[in-house]
């Protein structure tokens, strides 16, 4: 059966290679935005997707929206457990003073000796005392940001020192700047002024749960995911992404069963011939499944190594994470769908009729 499957693909390779090509492309415009919704998740929510922590506090009316929970800095200051850490968030324009170029940035005020601050893998990391210095994600870098520049706010006049740099720490689509608590509280008028929008816990413990709640009131607790998805814009980019996915994927499943009938139907004299000699439904239902299950292997695996390829080339401003578990699991689905539209066809080789092919065959 492989043999002969073969033996017609080699026979016929223009055919084959142009429906190669489609099952290719098809492939290919699958895997990019796959890509291109992972990068934009990525770049939407990396630092919360990252934070090492389970489940978050947030303020009750807060709809899950983390710009929207607020607790103040006296009343997080008393907790004391190594397990639940409060976190200030706060989008902002600083300038670079040698540049003067304005950069958006998410600020992030924190304690940087416990357990949600990134490792820093440039530079150095800022401590619990320090005032004014800040860690700041490589996108800042690529934004001209270099170690020892001087960020500038205007409305507070507060000059900033980028001491280090971090990876993978983006919110809503800025660079994250992490600053202690110390900088955090000075710059939002001092402790009594200051606030913080969430409490981050590291595993579910009832006992950490109940710690905190003591000492901070009118919250609830939401898990990672809940909070990720209420970032603004997130779930909207990523719903608009996965419908195009899901469309293009049913449209795959027509043109492939169409490709595949017309395939088969131009064969099925072929077919009435090798029944004329003993070739049973099973076995050129089976050859021709085969076909189609090399040509699916060959094309998606081909615009696996394209869309990885294309991930090393596209402009670094372009967000694109190629995730291999994700794209293994679309090559599934095209595989399946590659299948289910040849197997439609199989109904014409089962219609095929030796009389009448050897009737009209000479």
């Amino acid at each position: 059966m492989f043999s002969l499957s073969l033996k017609e693909i080699k026979f016929f390779k223009l055919r084959y290679i142009l429906i190669g090509f489609i099952l290719f492309f098809i492939a290919a415009l699958v895997f990019i935005i796959s890509g291109l919704a992972n990068g934009l998740a990525n770049d939407n929510a990396s630092a919360m997707k990252n934070m090492n922590a389970t489940t978050f506090y947030l303020a009750k009316d807060s709809e899950n929206r983390l710009d929207r929970s607020h607790f103040s800095a006296n009343d997080v200051a008393k907790i004391d457990n190594d397990h639940a850490q409060a976190f200030g968030l706060q989008m902002m324009s600083l300038k670079n003073t040698d540049t003067k170029k304005k950069v958006d940035v998410t600020l992030v005020g924190l304690n940087p000796e416990k357990f949600i601050m990134p490792n820093v893998t440039e530079g150095k990391n800022i401590n619990t005392t320090t005032k004014n210095t800040l860690v700041a994600d490589q996108t800042l870098q690529k934004q001209g940001v270099e170690i020892g520049d001087k960020l500038y706010e205007e409305n507070t006049k507060t000059t900033f020192t980028v001491v280090g740099f971090t990876e993978d720490q983006t919110y809503s689509h800025t660079p994250v700047v992490f600053m202690n608590n110390k900088t955090w509280n000075a710059f939002f008028g001092g402790k009594d002024r200051a606030s913080y929008n969430a409490i981050a816990m590291q595993n579910s413990s009832s006992k950490t749960k109940v710690d905190v709640e003591n000492h901070v009131t009118n919250g609830k607790w939401i898990a990672k995911d809940d909070l990720v998805k209420k970032i603004p814009g997130y779930d909207a980019e990523q719903s608009s992404l996965f419908m195009m996915l899901a469309f293009l994927i049913v449209i795959a499943v027509f043109v492939l069963a169409a490709f595949f009938y017309i395939m088969t139907i131009q064969k099925v004299n072929q077919f009435g011939i090798l029944k004329a000699i003993g070739a049973k439904n099973g076995f050129l239902i089976g050859s021709t499944m085969l076909q189609v299950l090399v040509l699916s292997i060959i094309s998606i695996g081909l615009a696996i190594g394209f869309a990885y390829i294309l991930q090393n080339i596209m402009p670094k401003g372009i967000p694109f994470v190629f995730d291999f578990a994700l794209i293994f699991k679309f090559s599934v689905i095209l595989l399946a769908v590659s299948l289910l539209g040849a197997l439609f066809s199989s109904t014409s080789i089962v219609k095929a009729d030796p009389l009448q092919a050897m009737g009209r065959v000479e």
